[in-house]
């Protein structure tokens, strides 16, 4: 049976993705992401909630990569609304905190802004140093194969 025309639970039986939903959109992911980091605090022995955070938050780490430079500015500028919606129900720690997180998603706002406008100072060419290394690949085993179950 096709992934794409069957529907996707958990391993307490709840759907998380139901078939022909296609794939999960940032919001979507970072939600499952929350909801699976507080699974994981609640059962901290369960491997399999741990396994599904880990995939959840690769999958997250992705649609991020993936993003256009445009998208990821205004996916800031959201952010950066919600730590001032955040500072009207805080304490003054609190709040010197929020102001110091603001102010480092501004410095790599203007990062992203500032790499739209700079010219490519990059060489032509790469430069080798000496013979290159070889890499051994790593292989990850999970003991239990319980991940999203069809």
């Amino acid at each position: 049976m096709s992934k794409l025309s069957s529907n996707i639970y958990d391993i307490d039986g709840n759907i998380i993705r139901k078939a022909g939903e296609g794939r999960f959109t940032i919001e979507e992911t970072e939600q499952l992401v929350d909801d699976l980091t507080k699974k994981v605090q609640e059962n901290p022995d369960n491997e399999v909630y741990k396994v599904y955070l880990n995939n959840a938050q690769k999958w997250l780490m992705h649609l991020y990569d993936n993003m256009s430079r445009e998208d990821l500015i205004k996916r800031m500028s959201i952010i950066q609304d919600s730590i001032k919606d955040a500072k009207n129900e805080t304490t003054s720690a609190e709040q010197t905190m929020l102001d110091k997180v603001n102010e480092a998603v501004e410095e790599l706002k203007k990062e992203y802004e500032n790499e739209n406008t700079e010219p490519d100072t990059a060489p032509t060419e790469p430069e080798t140093v000496g013979e290159p290394e070889l890499v051994e690949p790593v292989e990850q085993t999970v003991e239990n194969n319980d991940t999203l179950t069809q």
